[in-house]
């Protein structure tokens, strides 16, 4: 429930808004947007199913692969709530779950902060990566000039070329990137529609699909629970992401009414299409025509429907879909890495804005380091699996560091305060998500787990002692907002 209380009414009239924290040289970020701006970038979540949701279908069959989206999904709408009240007590703090772990657990030790910041960006700067890559996969199978090029170096070249463009609207700065957005957006809906609804307008459900409903294979009780928690725990990396609108939270010229409302309706419209569109994909295709491509099932599904011409036209609409899931991600990832910066968790350098207002540096480190993923690793899954590492283990502490902060700050301003149970929902989603990363990080195998985990570990704890023992004495460290 939303606190009105005098607290709330002084913060508000003192300028909560703004402190030193948002600003670099004289420059801040541009309070520019409305909750619906975060909506609109939330329209691109569901397209975070299309890496993963062929090949869950596949190995867990029908009830299991619904349960698990659907449950994610909620979860993830959970968890956003949680985060809004976060988001609240530090209003002029972007970057989302880094800066609330911060100030959760800075009392105990530093080290936590920079630990969950990149554990964070690293899962939100990869979209980059594996959505340019499958944006080459869709257009060689759509465009005919294009299906008779290298399979593999051809989605390369594609995606390279994607992160160069979206770097250049990035570095113009969100208002620009605003526009860019809703057109994108509108895009977006179109596929998505068509998934959810078009098999049942259009005739090309297929009841017989459902069956069998249970997990393929023989597989026991036990090998079918640890792979659904292997799924719950990649799940997250979709499903979760609706937490990224709140990382404009100085940016919204309403911080205090934007931040939520773009919070609880962004998950709202997640648990949604999360609940149809698994359904719809296996009303279409069947597991076993999803089998056939696990990365592409959107585009044979939408030829199903509209028939190989129109199809072929609307599966563009696909990559446009996942075009806006970069912008989101770079979004997130970007912001992230800002506030590390200002909250003297990273290097100083990539605290720098621009004069548009926008944070170069991190934004040629993030880009570039997908630029760099394409042509090294180059195949999505891997990546999404190293990645999670960081994504997952970045809400555990959170959910852990909301629990601090409730116990610890139990009089500090809360223009949203929850009631007592929503501690209780907490703890439960915490331990779910620790017991699906316990068991399913190792199951695709040890390399993406070592990745992430020496990622996080090494890039962190590297890049905080160079920040605390080598800038020490330089003025944005004397600036930061402690």
């Amino acid at each position: 429930m939303e606190a009105h209380d005098p607290a709330t009414a002084a913060f508000k009239e003192q300028g909560g808004l703004r402190t030193t924290s948002d600003t670099w040289r004289g420059r801040h970020l541009v309070k520019g947007l409305r909750w619906w701006d975060g909506f609109i970038l939330a329209l691109a979540v569901p397209v975070f199913l299309f890496p993963d949701l062929g090949a869950s279908a596949v190995q867990l069959g029908v009830v299991a692969v619904i349960a698990v989206w659907f449950l994610s999904a909620l979860m993830g709408a959970l968890q956003s709530n949680i985060y809004a009240e976060l988001a609240l007590m530090f209003p002029h703090k972007t970057g989302s779950m880094p800066s609330y772990a911060r100030e959760a657990y800075e009392r105990y030790t530093p080290l936590v902060g920079p630990l969950v910041a990149w554990g964070y960006w690293l899962g939100w700067c990869v979209v980059l990566a594996i959505n340019g890559l499958l944006v080459g996969t869709y257009l060689r199978a759509n465009v005919p000039v294009f299906q008779h090029t290298d399979p593999v170096l051809f989605p390369k070249i594609v995606g390279s070329a994607l992160v160069v463009v979206l770097m250049g609207v990035d570095y113009m700065g969100v208002r620009s990137g605003k526009r860019v957005r809703y057109i994108i957006g509108l895009f977006t809906l179109v596929p998505i529609l068509i998934v959810m609804f078009g098999a049942y307008l259009s005739g090309h459900f297929n009841p017989s699909h459902f069956s069998p409903l249970g997990v393929p294979g023989q597989t026991s009780i036990l090998g079918a629970i640890t792979l659904f928690m292997y799924w719950q725990y990649i799940a997250g990396w979709s499903a979760y992401a609706t937490e990224a609108v709140a990382v404009h939270s100085p940016e919204y010229e309403h911080t205090l009414t934007d931040t939520p409302r773009a919070l609880r309706s962004s998950g709202l419209f997640t648990l949604v299409t999360y609940a149809l569109i698994p359904a719809g994909l296996i009303g279409i295709l069947g597991t076993a025509g999803i089998a056939t491509n696990t990365l592409t099932p959107f585009d044979k599904a939408l030829k199903a429907v509209l028939g190989e011409g129109v199809g072929a036209v609307i599966a563009l609409f696909v990559i446009v879909a996942l075009v806006l899931a970069m912008q989101m991600s770079a979004t997130a990832s970007v912001r992230s890495l800002w506030q590390m910066a200002e909250n003297g968790l990273t290097l100083t350098g990539f605290s720098r804005l621009n004069r548009f207002g926008v944070p170069d540096v991190a934004i040629l480190f993030t880009y570039g380091f997908n630029v760099l993923l394409i042509w090294t690793v180059g195949s999505p899954l891997w990546i999404l699996a190293a990645s999670n590492v960081g994504y997952i283990g970045a809400h555990i502490l959170n959910l852990g560091g909301y629990l601090l902060l409730r116990r610890d700050r139990p009089d500090a301003v809360r223009p949203i305060r929850h009631s007592a149970p929503w501690a209780w929902v907490a703890a439960v989603l915490l331990i779910v998500n620790l017991s699906c990363m316990v068991v399913g990080a190792p199951l695709y195998g040890p390399g993406p787990l070592a990745a992430g985990l020496a990622f996080m570990l090494g890039v962190s704890l590297v890049l905080y002692v160079a920040r605390r023992r080598l800038q020490h004495r330089s003025p944005e460290v004397e600036a930061v907002a402690w």
